[in-house]
């Protein structure tokens, strides 16, 4: 049985890939260009086929390095940080334990519920994004605390860098009492100090149920080609963002859309319920990547920009001499986690984390 502590993620980085579904190309529709996802092409592919290589951390266990739930995993030129339930963990890159960043608490300066985590690359630093406390951390590599952010109105989901700091996504509900349960997302930039310096305009969405569960994922950034890339999961009120669909963050702060995912079966079954739901669209300079939702199973569908070409996975992929299918998991680097071996008497072992390097 596999260990809960090896979860079945998404990525955040995009895959070198040899075996590839038939060309279909970019089609241009309406002014916007298109690619087709056809669903019923998928094909098996091993992380060895797809990237160009890849490096395995076997994490150490001590009686302070368990690892509870991973929410992230951030590498630094020196370091990997590992944020899971307790707190943030420091290990080299041989995997060997070195602190803790921080303290989980009440306290001030503690952090209570950290949500999305970088690396800032300027000077290495760890950049934490708490959604419970509304409020950034940076802590140093020595794990000092060198800056905190003002508490925001609404709680940071997702943290990531760009050249004038940071960009910033936060998220709110509310009830509407016609639309019923809304979310509010608001996207800003902040200067390295967390001091806010330019805001987009806020997107309001419908929280869509499936399965009696909220159905509802953050929306990302990916900055490619000195571009900022956005992907909003869920369709919002007033038509502000099309779903399905990228978009490109202009200087003006507006969301233009740049590139269209059409899937070749039909979105909505015959009791008018939708069955496709895309999680995430990602950006690098060579790949666009597409992780989506359909009837209990995540799919991945990346598109090579270049070569025109595309594949298509489900659940995941395969490692070489396990069991199962792994989808790997990104905050600004990619990696996926397997199950390790217990060095501890009683408990589940430490995963190994497997530090992706798709080519180009």
């Amino acid at each position: 049985m596999a260990s809960k502590k090896v979860m079945v993620t998404v990525f955040f980085a995009l895959g070198l890939f040899n075996a590839c579904q038939d060309k279909g190309g970019i089609e241009q529709g309406g002014g916007l260009q298109t690619i087709r996802i056809e669903h019923n092409n998928e094909t098996e592919l091993f992380l060895e086929d797809v990237a160009a290589n890849y490096t395995s951390i076997p994490l150490e266990m001590t009686e302070e390095s368990l690892i509870g739930y991973i929410h992230n995993v951030a590498v630094s030129e020196d370091f990997l940080y590992i944020n899971h339930a307790k707190g943030i963990l420091q290990f080299n890159h041989a995997g060997k334990y070195i602190k803790k960043i921080g303290e989980n608490g009440e306290a001030p300066g503690n952090y209570r519920q950290v949500r999305s985590m970088i690396i800032d690359p300027t000077d290495q630093s760890i950049i934490a994004a708490d959604a419970r406390l509304r409020k950034s951390f940076k802590f140093s590599e020595d794990g000092d605390l060198l800056a905190e952010s003002e508490i925001l109105s609404s709680s940071p989901i997702f943290i990531t860098s760009i050249p004038e700091g940071y960009m910033v996504i936060t998220d709110d509900n509310t009830q509407d009492e016609a639309l019923g349960l809304v979310s509010i997302n608001e996207i800003f930039k902040q200067d390295r100090d967390f001091v806010k310096i330019d805001s987009l305009k806020p997107l309001k969405a419908k929280i869509e149920k499936i399965f009696h569960t909220i159905w509802r994922h953050p929306s990302f950034i990916t900055r490619a080609d000195s571009t900022d890339y956005f992907f909003f999961p869920i369709g919002t009120l007033k038509e502000q963002v099309e779903r399905d669909t990228l978009f490109q963050i202009n200087e003006n702060g507006d969301f233009i859309p740049y590139l269209k995912f059409q899937f070749s079966e039909n979105v909505i079954n015959e009791e008018g319920k939708r069955v496709f739901f895309i999680e995430k669209i990602e950006v690098n300079e060579a790949y666009y990547l597409v992780t989506y939702h359909y009837e209990g199973n995540y799919y991945l569908f990346g598109y090579d920009r270049k070569k025109d070409s595309s594949w298509l996975v489900k659940d995941g992929l395969r490692v070489k001499n396990l069991e199962g299918h792994y989808l790997p998991k990104s905050n600004g680097i990619s990696y996926l986690m397997t199950e390790g071996v217990s060095e501890i008497k009683g408990e589940e072992p430490n995963p190994i984390i497997h530090l992706i390097d798709w080519g180009k």
